[in-house]
């Protein structure tokens, strides 16, 4: 009997689990079921989301698109048509509607060869004209000058955000019988990078600002070049140029650039070990020229651009230059120099993949 009483135990204790088991079994299922189709119906809703966002963001570039092919239509046959009128208000509609293509085409259209050819137009009226109508043409072609101006600071403040800017930087006209291989140039080196933690630059390089560049975002390698994202690890490849202005004229700077990779040790610039990379570079950088047009591309995959900021003469008291130039004059041709890379020719005014995707993230969060 003392035998049997746990033996019975035992198989009481086995019923209570099975019956227990068929009973979460039961529950279990459903459950089961319930929360696989939930999780179904979330991904599905999230894909959903996505798809939505993905086509109303083809259709919204489709109909800007097509916005803009209509008014750039408008806009340059109405220019042609006024185009033929030489009276002043017919000039000033002219320079009206290069501002409007300006403003709205900047960066899919190079308007260059409008705004060199109205100048050119403006400026041969201004000096045709002795009457009283002499200082309107010079203000009108002042504001053409404005208006590329204007342009040119707009692309300049986008880019600078990933880029590297130097500015005031000077050159003296080189003269004709000076022009040799020995004296390329009496501008000082332009860094295409930031200089911040490298010596041995002074004296050899214009001084630069640093506090262009975009500080690194959350979670940026602290040891890397704010306007590249490279490693400021000694060997890796930066570039500087040198300018020579060979012709300096009232809307333009016909110029002369050297490029040279510059070789640092343990961060300081070996001078001696500083090539030149390509043969010198000779074009025209004017009023008209914008970065997002007129840019050079490095081996690196960044670009820069030369942009041309006046000229000055300090043989003069206001130190203003008089076109055309007297021969006692001292002209110097203003400049800035930006880097950037090249990616956001191709990413301007568009949202990046990393947006899209935080997009959709946030919205399936809520």
């Amino acid at each position: 009997m003392a035998d049997e009483q746990p033996s019975g135990r035992i198989k009481r204790f086995l019923d209570y689990l099975e019956t227990i088991s068929k009973i979460l079994g039961g529950v279990s299922i459903p459950i089961a079921g319930l929360f696989v189709t939930l999780a179904l119906h979330q991904q599905t809703e999230s894909n959903q989301r996505a798809q939505l966002y993905a086509n109303i963001m083809t259709g919204r570039e489709k109909a800007d698109s097509d916005v803009r092919a209509q008014m750039f239509s408008r806009l340059l046959d109405r220019y042609l048509v006024t185009s033929g009128g030489a009276t002043l208000d017919g000039f000033r509609d002219r320079v009206m509607f290069l501002d409007l293509v300006q403003a709205n085409f900047e960066e899919y259209f190079n308007a260059r060869p409008l705004f060199t050819r109205l100048y050119e137009q403006i400026r041969d009226q201004e000096r045709r004209t002795l009457g009283g109508d002499r200082p309107a043409w010079g203000a009108l072609k002042q504001q053409l000058f404005e208006i590329a101006r204007d342009t040119t600071s707009r692309q300049v403040a986008l880019l600078v955000r990933s880029g590297h800017l130097t500015e005031d930087i000077v050159v003296p006209m080189t003269p004709a019988d000076n022009a040799t291989p020995s004296q390329p140039s009496v501008s000082q080196r332009i860094a295409l990078y930031s200089t911040r933690g490298l010596t041995g630059l002074n004296g050899l390089f214009v001084p630069a600002e640093d506090g262009w560049a975009a500080p690194p975002g959350p979670g940026a390698d602290a040891g890397k070049d704010r306007d590249t994202g490279r490693s400021q690890e000694d060997g890796r490849k930066r570039y500087s140029i040198i300018i020579r202005v060979n012709q300096i004229l009232e809307s333009a700077a016909k110029v002369t650039v050297f490029l040279y990779e510059d070789v640092y040790k343990k961060k300081r610039l070996v001078p001696e070990e500083s090539v030149a990379q390509v043969r010198p570079i000779e074009f025209e950088v004017s009023y008209f020229s914008t970065p997002y047009m007129d840019n050079t591309r490095l081996f690196g995959g960044s670009r820069f651009s030369v942009i041309y900021d006046g000229c000055i003469d300090p043989s003069v008291e206001d130190q203003v230059c008089r076109f055309p130039l007297k021969a006692s004059a001292q002209p110097r041709a203003q400049f800035k120099v930006i880097t950037f890379d090249e990616a956001f020719l191709s990413q301007r005014d568009r949202p990046y993949v990393d947006q899209i995707l935080e997009k959709i993230g946030a919205s399936k969060g809520r």
